[in-house]
């Protein structure tokens, strides 16, 4: 006997959406068929008639507690994960925190354990930070972290100095060492891409001119910034062999290099987060405007555009991630200056439903760009396809079950995370999830948890040899 099994639904793929049966037995399906052929019984059958049946979500990029300083102080992995589900994702990966002289092997035993500890609510994989003025031996750990399933590893080419987010950053040697040492063993380099010295002077700039309040973070910040970082590391990898991940890319200039790069057979690929889909630095001027601010910043309409084109054609815009970075609303505004802003974005709640809110239901995308975006590509580059990423016979019974047809204004109650304010709030968001499923079981139907909780397992990412 079965499960589950899902009937009537629109099963959809990143090639494909059709009308199938999904049959659901011990954690995994094991069977797609047409509606109504599939001559086996089932503990529970659900009716997604007039809905579309989803991988389940793939968020690539999370932080949850994850303390960084005084102010940066994320919500724990219990509700992180909660909020996840809620939203229609099923798997997260987050972040182990390798600082200075500290050994990358730890940092991520000790992320292990306080995941463990706090037993999140859907299945999640490890990336690692590899951050400051690291030693050798960090680079020679590298091989054993992705044999024991982190193989993703994040650098920064700005934070130095006493940034609000703290200092992050790493030279161009080092990453040139990472990268050199990730091209032998199948592991793929992460760059949060702003040149460190271009902020600088804008900074210095806008202090000189008396301009120096948070809300012109974006031109502290400017595009320039992250295209100069950019093209840099797009010449490492080439030179190492290693491909990139470049993550948040906000800019049509940083999206016009990945592509270029991606075009000439170079194994590089950019993140793309759901809030910069929507919103442009003229939010900053609203009231509580530094809530909607990010790293980096929110840019222009032309970059807002450029974005979901890259989205629509694959040409630089591979994953859709949330950042999801939750502090409270007193530390979100505690910053007032463009060099002490504060970061952050509560939003895996509201990745899969702006994606199709903004972007299925208005044409911009398909329902299949979503999955790959969401839910398929992330599984890949992270070495968790088949697994995770898609419904088919052998994968994980991950699975949401989203209903085109509602239509619903998001108050901060309607929401799941630990945080007292949401740049969301009064959004209007047209298709949501009404149920979400994870290796089998239901966690969440039309709004309410019914599932069990606590039941998220680790899954190890496997290493690529080939990325092409």
């Amino acid at each position: 006997m079965l499960d589950l099994l899902i009937s009537g639904g629109e099963v959809v793929s990143p090639d494909a959406t059709t009308r199938l049966d999904v049959a659901v037995k011990d954690g995994r399906v094991v069977a797609l068929a047409s509606p109504g052929t599939l001559q086996q019984e089932a503990r529970r059958t659900i009716d997604a008639s007039g809905r579309y049946v989803l991988p389940g979500g793939v968020d690539a990029h999370v932080h949850f507690s994850l303390d960084l300083n005084e102010t940066m102080r994320a919500q724990s992995s219990t509700a992180g994960s909660r909020a996840a589900a809620y939203g229609g994702t099923t798997t997260f990966i987050d972040f182990a925190f390798q600082a200075g002289n500290g050994s990358l092997l730890e940092a991520i035993r000790v992320k292990q354990e306080r995941l463990a500890t706090e037993k999140p609510n859907v299945d999640y994989a490890l990336h690692s930070f590899v951050t400051g003025a690291f030693p050798f031996e960090v680079i020679e750990e590298l091989k054993d972290a992705i044999a024991e399933g982190v193989m993703s590893f994040k650098m920064f080419t700005t934070f130095s100095g006493a940034s609000a987010s703290g200092s992050l950053f790493t030279d161009d040697g080092r990453i040139w060492g990472v990268m050199e040492e990730l091209a032998k063993h199948g592991g793929i380099a992460q760059v949060h891409c702003e040149d460190d010295c271009i902020i600088d002077f804008h900074v210095r700039r806008l202090y000189r001119e008396g301009r120096a309040q948070g809300t012109n973070i974006h031109l502290a910040r400017p595009n320039l910034a992250e295209e100069a970082a950019i093209r840099r590391m797009l010449l490492l990898s080439k030179r190492s062999g290693c491909p990139l991940y470049v993550v948040h890319v906000s800019t049509h200039e940083g999206i016009e290099a990945i592509a270029a790069a991606h075009g000439d057979g170079q194994p590089v690929y950019g993140e793309i987060l759901h809030n910069y889909l929507v919103f442009t630095s003229e939010a900053y001027s609203r009231p509580r405007g530094l809530t909607y601010h990010n790293y980096p910043p929110l840019k222009y309409e032309q970059d807002r555009q450029a974005l979901w084109s890259a989205l629509a054609t694959g040409r630089g815009g591979d994953t859709v991630a949330s950042d999801d970075y939750t502090i409270p609303l007193a530390a979100k505004l505690s910053g007032t200056r463009v060099d002490n802003v504060p970061g952050g974005h509560n939003g895996v709640e509201t990745r899969l439903m702006t994606l199709f809110s903004e972007g299925v239901s208005t044409g911009k995308i398909s329902v299949n760009t979503l999955v790959a975006a969401a839910c398929t590509n992330p599984a890949k580059l992270f070495g968790l396809f088949p697994r995770k990423g898609i419904i088919a016979p052998g994968s994980d019974a991950d699975i949401v079950v989203f209903d085109p047809r509602i239509e619903r204004r998001i108050s901060l109650e309607d929401l799941h995370s630990d945080c007292d304010y949401s740049i969301w709030e009064g959004h209007v968001f047209r298709g949501m999830p009404v149920m979400t499923i994870l290796r089998g079981e239901v966690l969440v139907e039309n709004g309410t948890w019914v599932g069990p909780t606590g039941i998220g397992q680790f899954i190890p990412g496997k290493a690529q040899m080939s990325w092409r």
